[in-house]
């Protein structure tokens, strides 16, 4: 009982931080209203690198799909013809790790009794997705979002998931106007 007194309130900072943090940059001066067409950064051929296991080929083509829905559903559409916008994508994964230290036995005094000397390793997942959008007649980037979020050890890639992220990462595009 003791000890899963100090892991809840561990566990419950390490969950609090399992939410999506994104962050979006952009150019302020850019009519997003033009962007219609995109296709892919490297000569609108979809390419992706990344851990392992997001080479699966599933995992890739759902977060194709995923970013080409999310656009056709804000008027851009893929075309390799002369596109407006140019996309590419990044993901990184990093192992992180981080140690609960549980109390020491002293059933009379539980909540000040010290903590032991050997820690509870829990290892996780820290994986960063960046989405970069550049106009192409001006080669310059006018879109960015990071997204940053802890994960499990083994990921859910699949398209209800990476949809939902995806949205959850681009819902802010295209940017209201500034008055």
């Amino acid at each position: 009982m003791k000890k899963i007194l100090i892991l809840l309130p561990m566990l419950g900072l390490l969950m609090s931080n399992c939410a999506v943090n994104v962050k979006t940059v952009y150019d302020h001066q850019a009519d997003f209203k033009k962007y219609k067409t995109f296709c892919w950064m490297e000569g609108c051929e979809f390419k992706f690198t990344g851990p392992s296991y997001v080479q699966d080929s599933a995992a890739r083509e759902n977060i194709k799909q995923a970013i080409i829905d999310e656009l056709k559903s804000k008027g851009i559409t893929q075309s390799d013809n002369n596109p407006d916008l140019l996309i590419g994508f990044t993901i990184t994964i990093k192992d992180e790790q981080a140690i609960l230290y549980h109390p020491s036995s002293t059933p009379d005094r539980p909540f000040y009794a010290p903590l032991e000397n050997d820690g509870e390793v829990i290892n996780y997942l820290k994986g960063t997705m960046v989405i970069g959008m550049a106009d192409r007649e001006k080669s310059k980037v006018v879109w960015e979002s990071f997204a940053v979020r802890y994960m499990e050890m083994n990921p859910d890639f699949s398209i209800k998931k990476v949809k939902k992220g995806i949205h959850y990462i681009l819902r802010d595009f295209p940017p209201k106007p500034t008055p």
